[in-house]
């Protein structure tokens, strides 16, 4: 006789990627950032919901909607959301587009040390946004920020200064373009988490 094999199989429990805390900044699948604006959760079928609101450069905007649980998969330590505000001041510094917001006392140059260097070090160096077009452009299909990251580095067009973090700026960063911009922005998203090169930007 042919012994009977019994085949166990494991329940599929519903796992939560992440502790939600109200007042936290989270990461979701695609690289983007959310505020955390109600930790409790509600269930929906076989769904977790949590209260979010989408950011922009760490800070929470827009209207609170309710998202699945499972979309995210990280929590953002004081030091990273520190340093994904901090890369998203410095692209703002290279693309001249300031506006009301002033920099930092320290990111501030010295006056004398601006001069020189305006006409000398700033055309050597391309900010991360200026990287990313760059590869979109020489790119027949869109691609998600990690991708890029990879990408302009092993092009020396940009690399990151050592951050944890430079997708999910480098995200908010090309969010903020969209935004601003609309149809003159250069770059295009195509699906949740990529994008592409805007070529009827000018």
């Amino acid at each position: 006789m042919a012994k009977k094999t019994s085949t166990k199989t494991k329940p599929t429990a519903v796992q939560q990627p992440v502790n939600f805390k109200k007042g936290g900044f989270y990461q979701d699948l695609g690289g983007e950032l959310w505020f955390c604006t109600n930790a409790k959760q509600k269930k929906v079928g076989d769904d977790q919901l949590v209260m979010m609101q989408r950011t922009e450069d760490g800070q929470p905007v827009g209207e609170a909607t309710e998202e699945l649980v499972g979309s995210f998969n990280k929590q953002l330590s004081a030091a990273e959301l520190k340093e994904y505000r901090v890369v998203c001041q410095r692209e703002r510094d290279a693309e001249g587009e300031n506006g009301s917001k002033a920099a930092p006392a320290t990111a501030k140059p010295k006056p004398k040390a601006k001069k020189v260097k305006a006409a000398t070090e700033q055309p050597k160096k391309m900010s991360a946004l200026d990287a990313a077009v760059k590869v979109l452009g020489e790119s027949a299909e869109p691609m998600a920020t990690k991708e890029l990251i990879d990408a302009m580095s092993a092009k020396g067009y940009w690399t990151s200064p050592g951050g944890q973090t430079p997708h999910a700026t480098l995200y908010a960063a090309i969010l903020r373009e969209i935004n601003t911009k609309g149809p003159e922005a250069r770059f295009a998203k195509t699906d949740r988490g990529r994008f592409g090169f805007n070529a009827a930007a000018k």
